[in-house]
């Protein structure tokens, strides 16, 4: 009984916290405040929240997350703009979340150590270098997958070097932004006293 609460618990807040974050991005893609894309010649954005969200709510919740992150990859467009998203977005939000759980299993891997080694352990994030390690390899898996998925599956996308780029510096800096955004109001809630730090 426990172990659903905490599954419900658990899949409802990754859904919310990503679901904020699409908004957010959303908003700040239509008003364009960086003119990076004047003309709207090309779908997509090179400031990627929702990345930011896979990456924190799976190296946090693990595999409770996914079916969150999940209904967020798919809702998301539907619900914030429908328009922007082709065919096959359904199938490339596997890909998007492959991405973040290959990317933390190989740092994973790297990072054994023979003697202690255990299949079933986690990986600690109390390390940002892991979790920063994480939005890189996530990102650049992310702009293969994802656009490769796409491509399968609707005959009228090719993939390029361009949009894979794209994709990638979206989620690296979306992801940063996030991680950077909650760095600072944890600590400003810790200084102030607000919340209290379990390592005190």
């Amino acid at each position: 009984m426990n172990s659903i609460v905490h599954f419900i618990k658990v899949t409802l807040t990754v859904y919310i916290f990503s679901m904020f974050l699409y908004a957010i991005w959303y908003f700040f893609q239509v008003v364009d405040l960086a003119k990076m894309n004047p003309l709207d010649e090309w779908i997509g954005s090179l400031v990627y929240l929702p990345h930011g969200a896979r990456v924190l709510m799976f190296c946090y919740f693990r595999y409770y997350s996914l079916p969150g992150l999940y209904l967020a990859e798919i809702s998301g467009p539907q619900l914030i703009h429908h328009i922007d998203y082709v065919d096959g977005w359904s199938l490339a939000a596997f890909g998007s979340l492959s991405s973040v759980i290959i990317a933390v299993e190989i740092i994973r891997w790297v990072r054994k150590n023979p003697e202690n080694f255990s299949v079933v352990k986690t990986l600690s994030f109390k390390n940002y270098k892991s979790l920063i390690l994480v939005v890189l390899i996530s990102a650049m898996l992310n702009g293969i997958l994802a656009n490769s998925l796409i491509a399968i599956v609707n005959s009228s996308i090719s993939i390029d070097v361009l949009t894979v780029l794209r994709f990638m510096i979206g989620d690296i800096l979306g992801a940063i932004i996030v991680i950077g955004a909650l760095w600072v109001i944890f600590t400003t809630l810790i200084d102030t006293r607000l919340i209290i730090n379990p390592d005190d």
